[in-house]
């Protein structure tokens, strides 16, 4: 029986959270693995470490030297400036594609981001949707995906963490409105759900999907409050809005802060928007669900999972 053959990976963003969990979705899988870090990484088998960013492009050339495929998962979430967003999701987007063109990748998946529907709403969402725009409107010599994952959450995820502890006085915020829908998605099911989309017939598209657990129409804040009730044995928080004005009105001051500290801040007047928007559902017409993938984590059965890995690590 032949052997089969061992394809060589492209990975970025493979420290971060999301990017975790695609790297050991891909070893899994029996792909070898190059992957980028800006920092010394321990030795790992099938995967090798290129030093860099996406503003080197010696690091991206190296990075894509005889690979045969790439995903592309690293972008900046907060910045001071629309300028900082666009540097890191437009333009090292830009570069990976140029890389990968004349290394001659066969196929490249682009992680965007629900947010670059709706592109007027923030920094954020203005660069997730410029980099798109770079994948798919351009002649490119390789086969391309371009998927949109909603709010992501699982082991690794420290920001569900900051709203577990908030209901522990018995209070959910809910942006704008407690009516606001969203999909969510457990970063365990998108990783291989990603790492499944390397294989798909249908692969090559020129226009963004979008994927999630399955949960048609998506969820409201109170589903979320039952869901972390019932994973931590307590009573369901009191879900209550937090007006678009109040929150911009902190990201303003955030944004103040910002410029004595030179942190860039999480919440800002841009994101304010972004987060009060009515719709994140994925949108029927539009999910992708790559043959033989089906996500295994509902809400309730995900936020479970995720708060014992957070009893593991003590920090709850």
């Amino acid at each position: 029986m032949a052997k089969k053959i061992k394809y060589r990976v492209a990975l970025t963003g493979a420290t971060g959270f999301l990017g975790k969990h695609v790297l050991d979705e891909l070893v899994a899988a029996n792909y070898n693995v190059r992957a980028l870090t800006r920092r010394e990484q321990a030795s790992r088998a099938s995967v090798e470490w290129v030093r860099g960013d996406l503003t080197d492009p010696a690091a991206l050339a190296a990075l894509v030297k005889r690979s045969d495929m790439v995903i592309h998962v690293a972008g900046l979430t907060k910045a001071n400036s629309r300028g900082e967003f666009f540097q890191v999701n437009r333009d090292g987007t830009e570069r990976l594609l140029r890389a990968s063109r004349d290394a001659g990748i066969r196929r490249f998946i682009l992680i965007s981001s629900l947010a670059a529907r709706e592109p007027q709403l923030s920094h954020y969402s203005a660069s997730k949707a410029a980099a798109e725009s770079l994948v798919l409107d351009r002649t490119w010599p390789f086969e391309r995906l371009v998927i949109r994952p909603p709010g992501i959450y699982g082991p690794g995820d420290m920001e569900i963490l900051k709203i577990l502890k908030a209901t522990k006085y018995g209070i959910l915020p809910a942006p704008g409105s407690v009516k606001n829908r969203f999909s969510m998605i457990h970063g365990i099911d998108l990783a291989r759900g990603i790492v499944a989309s390397l294989a798909a017939k249908d692969f090559n598209h020129n226009f963004a999907v979008e994927m999630d657990d399955g949960h048609e129409g998506g969820y409201t804040i109170k589903q979320v409050a039952k869901a972390l009730a019932d994973g931590t044995e307590s009573k369901q928080a009191k879900t209550i809005p937090l007006p678009r004005a109040l929150l911009m009105g902190i990201g303003g001051i955030n944004l103040m802060i910002s410029k004595t500290t030179g942190k860039a801040p999480m919440l800002t007047p841009a994101k304010a928007n972004e987060l009060c928007h009515e719709d994140w559902a994925v949108r029927e017409v539009l999910r992708w669900q790559p043959k033989s993938w089906r996500a295994e984590y509902d809400l309730p059965t995900g936020m479970k999972n995720t708060i014992e890995w957070y009893r593991q690590q003590d920090l709850l």
